[in-house]
């Protein structure tokens, strides 16, 4: 991911495009939802003046300096009190859901019996208000002084004892109570339900807050504001030049840039898709680094500045303005990026053709993403060539756990080689013949992999999704071609899970009286039809030859089969449709044993073949109704039609007989295609 970044970074500086660039140790605060809330704190003098939640929104903008021993002025403290009584916990619980003024005071400060403020947590509340602060003193001398953040530091001086906020946020929490304002958040301050088999010294909970005073917000720089969070930053990143600069730079790095060794981690960006990660991270204790004699930053060793730069690249990248441009997310902590090697001014969407979007009341389709990408290249180089881009770079990260993040999928793909895999994408999807459904629509790489993972009851419904053995980006790897093993393994993966939607989807679309174009299996149905049919594309299997095989005929004439055995039932047995028709209830011997089933089948289907050639102009009628909502007849096909299929099926069925004994993937696919099919069309002089 440097290596890329790098390249970013220097198109950015090219381009004249500012990035943001944040101190190392200026971390962004927790996400802020209504069960975590940022806690405002204002000091005037040896008081807290005020106690109100941060937006969410301005939440994303703050900073906290610092490590994960403590940080200033935001910082994580606890609830005041600890409750682990049942009762007690269930009744606070329902006073941080009801939106009510009706609260019992005095039963709540019978509840403040036990502090939750511990040894173990005052270490870390010293360390955010002493050790922290008397860091930031020294570093904002001289240039880069910041006289907010010390005069901020100065008004938290009466607050270095943790015992004397514990006593004034108890004060301002119950004041906020009393007045009937604020009541959740005063509640959230005050309780923290623990774990009564924890140990209270470990088990203490978090408070998110921020520290701030009435003299910057008189002065209209409030901690809680972007304006304060990027004046701290750029005082930092002065202090921080200064103090690098005093180093004689001795060494090169990967890129070429002389520095000054350093044992420091690479700085870390939080990602607008929701996590944070950091742009390396090496452990000396890996064995790997032993064989070389280089550990950790010497490995590959980075320049401060390009550092920073890389840094900015990928907080330009990642930010919330370009979700959906150069950033999707694909899963849980999981991002894929794309970006052009040139960036033009008005940047259009690089990840739109990846994966599905929403527009407006629709969603967007694979095939008009293709065009528009299509015609933005056409447009670039003949009205902008400068900015016409070489290629683009593609790679994916995802959050393995809590301290690591790793790229697991990374391309660099020429503009042309994407634009013709696109238009071969397509042509792949429309592998397929006709189905009495609306034809499926293409699918984007990224949803691939939900339909390859999708595991099916007999019912129809989905066995699972927690099943996942194919990753997101799998549908990329496709877009720009695998290896014939890869897709035999894919198509392997299709078989294995709709075998027991090939029964149920057969009993919808190929019965007249079940059949409801308002089912919702049918759309799942469609994403597994077009995914075998593109695969069995890219392993040479056109739709134009396998139409005339044996797998697919034999697929074919099972439909027909339940066609007339249910065409029959009506009519004949008063309407009374088995649950199993007889070309469904043989369709897994089919794939087993093809050769005998269809022997067993030609002897089944005389009776019901008999009674057709008796009876051609019956057919079932049903009443269903249409987009107007109206109730209107549908006939369905009639005897002799489906006799003529039948005949048809069967004497080209007849010219490909082959003496198999099991089907393959490849067959068995043709087959379920062949199976849920429409029939072939009766020429006009028959």
């Amino acid at each position: 991911m440097i290596n890329e970044l790098y390249q970013l970074s220097a198109t950015l500086s090219r381009m004249d495009i500012v990035v943001d660039k944040w101190h190392r140790e200026y971390k962004s605060i927790p996400n802020i939802k209504a069960n975590a809330p940022c806690v405002r704190i204002v000091f005037l003098g040896d008081k807290v003046t005020c106690l109100d939640s941060v937006r969410a929104d301005l939440g994303q903008k703050l900073r906290k300096y610092g490590s994960n021993q403590g940080t200033f002025p935001a910082m994580n403290l606890a609830p005041l009190y600890r409750i682990t009584d049942a009762e007690r916990a269930q009744k606070i619980s329902e006073l941080l859901k009801a939106d009510s003024n009706q609260i019992d005071i005095q039963q709540i400060k019978e509840w403040c019996d036990c502090s939750n403020w511990g040894i173990k947590f005052s270490r870390k509340y010293k360390t955010c208000m002493r050790e922290i602060p008397a860091k930031l003193e020294q570093m904002l001398q001289g240039e880069a002084v910041y006289e907010p953040a010390l005069h901020l530091i100065r008004a938290a001086g009466p607050f270095v004892e943790p015992e004397v906020l514990h006593a004034e946020l108890e004060r301002a929490a119950f004041d906020a109570l009393e007045r009937g304002v604020d009541i959740v958040l005063a509640l959230q301050i005050l309780f923290y339900i623990g774990k009564e088999e924890k140990s209270p010294e470990d088990d203490y909970g978090s408070l998110s807050v921020i520290l701030d005073c009435d003299e910057l917000e008189d002065n209209d720089v409030s901690s809680a504001t972007e304006k304060f969070t990027r004046g701290l930053n750029r005082a930092l990143l002065t202090a921080d030049a200064t103090e690098k600069g005093k180093a004689e730079a001795n060494e090169s790095d990967a890129f070429g840039v002389m520095f000054a060794p350093l044992e420091e981690p690479m700085p870390t960006v939080k990602l607008a898709g929701g996590f944070e990660v950091s742009l390396r991270t090496m452990f000396k204790g890996q064995p790997c680094q032993s064989r070389y004699g280089r550990f950790e930053n010497a490995t590959y060793p980075i320049a401060p500045e390009v550092r920073s730069d890389i840094q900015g690249a990928l907080t330009w990248l990642s930010g919330a303005k370009m979700k959906n441009k150069t950033w999707v997310s694909t899963d849980k902590n999981e991002i894929l990026f794309a970006y052009p090697s040139h960036l033009p001014e008005n940047l259009p969407s690089f990840t739109a053709l990846f994966k599905v979007t929403d527009k407006g009341e629709q969603k967007s389709r694979f095939e008009s993403e293709a065009k528009v990408f299509s015609e933005y290249l056409t447009k670039t180089k003949t009205e902008d060539p400068e900015n016409y881009p070489d290629n683009i770079q593609i790679f994916v990260l995802r959050k393995l756990d809590k301290a690591r993040t790793k790229v697991i999928y990374t391309r660099c793909a020429a503009v042309d080689d994407i634009v013709r895999n696109s238009a071969e994408w397509q042509r792949a999807s429309k592998n397929l013949p006709e189905f009495s459904i609306r034809y499926p629509w293409t699918p984007f790489p990224l949803g691939v992999a939900d339909i390859l993972n999708r595991t099916w009851k007999q019912d129809g419904t989905q066995a699972t999704d927690k099943i996942k053995p194919i990753p997101v980006y799998h549908g990329m790897e496709l877009l720009f071609g695998v290896s014939k093993p890869v897709l035999e393994k894919d198509l392997h993966f299709m078989i294995e899970r709709c075998s027991n939607m090939a029964l149920y989807a057969g009993g919808i679309l190929n019965s007249v009286i079940r059949y409801n174009a308002a089912n919702a299996f049918i759309p799942k149905l469609q994403d597994s039809l077009v995914m075998i049919g593109m695969i069995l594309y890219w392993l040479g299997s056109r739709k134009e030859d396998y139409m005339n095989e044996y797998p697919y005929l034999l697929g074919q004439i099972l439909k027909v089969s339940d066609s007339l055995h249910e065409l029959y039932c009506d009519k004949v047995r008063d309407g009374k449709i088995p649950p199993r028709l007889v070309g469904s209830s043989m369709y897994v011997a089919a794939s087993g044993l093809p050769a005998q089933t269809l022997a067993q089948l030609a002897n089944r289907m005389i009776p019901y073949i008999t009674w057709a050639k008796a009876n051609r102009e019956e057919c079932i009628i049903r009443k269903r109704k249409n987009r107007q909502r109206e109730e209107v007849e549908y006939p369905g096909p009639t005897a002799g039609y489906l006799l003529y299929a039948y005949e048809q099926i069967a004497d080209a069925l007849f010219s490909v007989l082959k003496d198999k004994q099991r089907f393959n993937d490849y067959e068995k696919a043709q087959m379920f295609i062949g199976y849920l099919a429409t029939f072939p069309k009766k020429e006009k002089e028959d």
